[in-house]
């Protein structure tokens, strides 16, 4: 899976599994991709990833066949910016609260003419260092990430419907665990004034054309989640995956 079938996927409106990473460990992100997942997301919000561990991590994610996603810790351009020229081949931004806050995000993960698009240097790995070709390497740099923005909060579904029809956007996760918390509710997904909001935000999305993602604790919530049509699913976390399964083993083991 290359990033560019990857957004084809998307656009098809096919689905696409992935799984977030808070190990950052070579092996652990190659038993992921020798399981057969689409991507991969570094959590550098959450995880206790540096800079410095990303570029060997991308290399054993393509090299397993995952798609290396990033979600960077805000949304400065700064963290965006040395993700991709690390190799990131898709961005993950988190708490976007507002509709310029998507754009300035956008805006920093391509090439363009404005001062808030990304910088330019290709003599970085995600240009394999190259000093021929600078041209063509901008052009497929653009054609390549992934971008996915994260709504979290009440201030990002205000403003939903606009930051969809910005260009350049691929998915729209939603992030349920600090959406909840933002509506008072703290993880109370069977709530239904979560439900009402969170229904409301994936049909939005949709009907914009846009791919949905959103978090599947396990494959029963995956299939809830690919019944409305969301197409973008992030499975579990590493280490939980690790403690599932052992407790499992003990279970059957100690019953």
């Amino acid at each position: 899976m290359t990033s560019r079938e990857l957004r084809a996927k998307l656009k098809a409106g096919q689905p696409v599994f992935g799984t977030w990473n808070h190990i950052p460990n070579l092996q652990v992100v190659e038993v992921i991709g020798a399981a057969g997942l689409d991507f991969i997301v570094f959590d550098l919000e959450h995880g206790p990833h540096s800079f410095s561990d990303m570029p060997a991590l991308y290399c054993a994610a393509e090299a397993s066949g995952l798609v290396p996603v990033t979600r960077v810790p805000g949304t400065e351009s700064s963290a965006i910016l040395r993700t991709l020229d690390s190799g990131a081949k898709g961005v993950m931004v988190p708490h976007v609260e507002n509709l310029q806050r998507a754009r300035d995000c956008l805006d920093s993960m391509v090439y363009g003419t404005s001062a808030r698009n990304r910088g330019v240097a290709t003599l970085t790995r995600s240009s394999r260092f190259n000093t021929r070709g600078e041209q063509a390497l901008l052009g497929s740099q653009n054609e390549q990430i992934l971008s996915v923005l994260m709504i979290e909060e009440t201030g990002g579904l205000a403003d939903l419907d606009a930051i969809c029809a910005l260009p350049g956007l691929d998915v729209v996760f939603v992030g349920i665990y600090d959406l909840s918390q933002s509506l008072g509710l703290r993880g109370g997904f069977d709530h239904p004034e979560f439900e009402r909001v969170f229904a409301d935000a994936v049909e939005r999305i949709k009907a914009a054309g846009i791919a949905v993602g959103c978090y599947a604790a396990d494959a029963a919530a995956a299939k809830r989640l690919l019944g409305r049509g969301i197409t973008f699913i992030t499975l579990c976390v590493d280490g939980a995956v690790l403690r599932r399964s052992y407790e499992s083993m003990l279970e059957g083991v100690r019953s």
